[in-house]
């Protein structure tokens, strides 16, 4: 066959009966529309879920997650399958609110299907909730220090802090076994003597806990490092050398900056009682407690006993 006798071939077989040769492709497209449309098939959709919390009051916390979405598998023919929409379905809503329901069974009914549609899996298929009572409990705030004072100072006592407690509200699982609220440390570094406040806020609470309280006010005291030293030192009885107290010998501390303790002879430490100027009659036999003195320059003096025996 020639080139001009093939084209002639091709031609006829495409434009001879062009009506009828269209009709049988319509007709053929129709029914194949029909056929795979009428096939039942299957579609998973993601729905979301809202849960209804119960109200403050009720002094209930729900401690287990809820899903934002479960997985719903619908089947039904293919073309109302391919025209359906999550929001067709509608959204799953959990009524919570007496905040004693710890399983709940996920079912159809729970949705709207379209007719024709039927759901076929949900997953999850099951909720497990946990609850626990909602309780307020006082607990003592604690406030850490951070950083070291200038050389030569220290802190003196306690930090004071207002308020020394605040309120913990949530789960009684965990509010029953906090030991201490917690602020941010206040830092000393390089601090000289004085007395010093600021406001400190709180590190945040475990979660699902609230404080009644966002910060304290903290004050401290700084004062300059002491040193001490201890002798033990015999008592002088003035004005009548030939008595001797019980005991004897008194402890006889002092306390000062390092420097000044340093600088302290301890053969300058001298104990002493006045039995003249305690207006004792010495005239006849007697005898009392008289108290221990000591002077000592620059530092503190303290006398352990503070009391000697003395006996004319």
């Amino acid at each position: 066959m020639t080139l001009a006798g093939l084209r002639e071939a091709l031609r006829s077989a495409l434009l001879d009966n062009i009506g009828l040769k269209l009709l049988s492709l319509a007709f053929a497209l129709c029914l194949y529309a029909f056929i795979h449309g009428a096939e039942n098939a299957q579609r998973t959709m993601m729905l979301d879920v809202v849960a209804i919390l119960p109200p403050d009051s009720s002094n209930r916390q729900l401690m287990t997650q809820v899903p934002n979405e479960v997985a719903v598998t619908v089947r039904g023919p293919r073309t109302q399958l391919d025209d359906l929409r999550a929001e067709s379905l509608g959204t799953l809503r959990l009524d919570l609110r007496n905040g004693t329901v710890e399983r709940i069974e996920l079912e159809s009914s729970m949705f709207h299907v379209p007719a024709g549609l039927t759901i076929e899996q949900i997953h999850p298929s099951t909720i497990e909730l946990r609850w626990d009572d909602v309780v307020t409990r006082a607990i003592p705030v604690h406030v850490p220090r951070a950083g070291e004072a200038a050389q030569g100072f220290v802190v003196k006592g306690m930090v004071s802090i207002e308020p020394p407690m605040v309120n913990a509200r949530g789960p009684r699982s965990i509010v029953d076994v906090m030991q201490l609220a917690r602020s941010v440390p206040f830092d000393i570094t390089g601090l000289t003597e004085g007395t010093y406040q600021r406001a400190l806020a709180l590190e945040r609470p475990p979660k699902l806990v609230t404080y009644d309280a966002d910060n304290v006010m903290a004050t401290l005291e700084i004062g300059r490092e002491l040193a001490s030293r201890t002798f033990d030192r015999k008592v002088e009885v003035v004005g009548m050398p030939r008595l001797a107290t019980r005991p004897a010998t008194v402890q006889v501390r002092i306390s000062g900056t390092p420097e000044d303790v340093a600088t302290v002879n301890p053969e300058t430490i001298i104990p002493r009682v006045e039995p003249k100027a305690a207006n004792l009659d010495m005239t006849q036999p007697g005898s009392t407690f008289l108290d221990v003195l000591v002077d000592v320059p620059r530092v503190t003096a303290e006398v352990n006993p503070p009391k000697v025996f003395l006996e004319w």
